[in-house]
């Protein structure tokens, strides 16, 4: 009998620290979960700051890195905000902005083009936990982007445009931790809305002044996408793999293809506590 207790006791106390773990290390993307206070988390693809246990601010650090090549900076940030992570349900609101200076796209374009481009995302996330072992989270995606051009010296002078094109999509992330280090997950995603691509161009010279509306959408929309993947987790560090088909969205535009591809979605990072 004594035995019994103690191995319960035992299960009970490994459960907790399992628990406590996975609530100070959380994984925040597809989920509604922050980076602790203090907690700095540099990636393949993004760093993330822990200001405090419910606010993280992040950038993706490969865009700045473009300086070499582009000449100039493409700044980019988020802001996520969120309830405490040790509630069993948190919810939190994710905000985050790029911006491309229209040289970086005269360079692109081997000065055929020129035109500055804006994107905006937005998310709005709730996370259920159910015990040690499962985690639901469901949230909604909003994207824009908008880009405003005009001609440079190699192509016609006055030509003038701009497009906008808006996304909303729905996603479901499932966690299933097995032990302490390493995870099953699965994340369902669906397109709801995405409008159709607007450019607006105006062409004047001496003789002819010409206004048009150049817009157009997929004639054929694929909507899902499924994405089962791992996860491992190690004192210091993380790593995340899925593989999965579907729809793919663009990295930090957020913007969804019209056709379905194979889907690898990678993450890793390193974390230390700054404070």
């Amino acid at each position: 009998m004594r035995a019994r207790i103690a191995a319960l006791s035992c299960l009970v106390c490994w459960l907790l620290a399992f628990a406590a773990r996975a609530q100070d290390n959380p994984r925040t993307d597809y989920t509604a979960y922050t980076r602790p206070a203090g907690r700095t988390a540099i990636g393949l693809f993004k760093i993330e700051q822990g200001i405090v246990d419910a606010l993280t601010i992040g950038t993706y650090w490969p865009l700045w890195t473009a300086y070499p090549a582009l000449g100039v900076l493409v700044p980019n940030v988020y802001v996520k905000m969120g309830t405490p992570n040790r509630a069993p349900l948190a919810l939190a609101g994710r905000a985050g902005v790029t911006y491309v200076d229209d040289s970086a796209i005269t360079k692109l374009s081997d000065d055929q083009a020129s035109a500055s481009a804006i994107a905006y995302a937005a998310e709005v996330t709730a996370s259920l936990r159910l015990g040690s072992a499962f985690t639901f989270s469901l949230g909604g995606d909003y994207n824009h982007i908008s880009a405003v051009g005009g001609a440079t010296d190699h192509v016609a002078p006055s030509i003038e445009g701009a497009s906008t094109a808006d996304t909303w999509s729905a996603r479901l992330f499932t966690e299933w931790h097995l032990t302490h280090s390493f995870e099953l997950s699965l994340l369902v995603r669906y397109l709801i809305y995405q409008s159709p691509l607007n450019a607006d161009v105006a062409t004047e010279s001496e003789a002819v002044s010409i206004e048009s509306d150049l817009s157009g959408e997929a004639s054929r929309r694929r909507r899902w996408s499924l994405v089962p993947g791992v996860a491992f987790e190690g004192e210091r560090w993380e790593l995340q793999l899925g593989v999965g088909y579907g729809v793919f969205y663009l990295p930090v535009l957020g913007l969804p293809t019209s056709k379905s591809w194979p889907i690898v979605d990678l993450g890793f990072a390193y974390r230390f506590d700054l404070y």
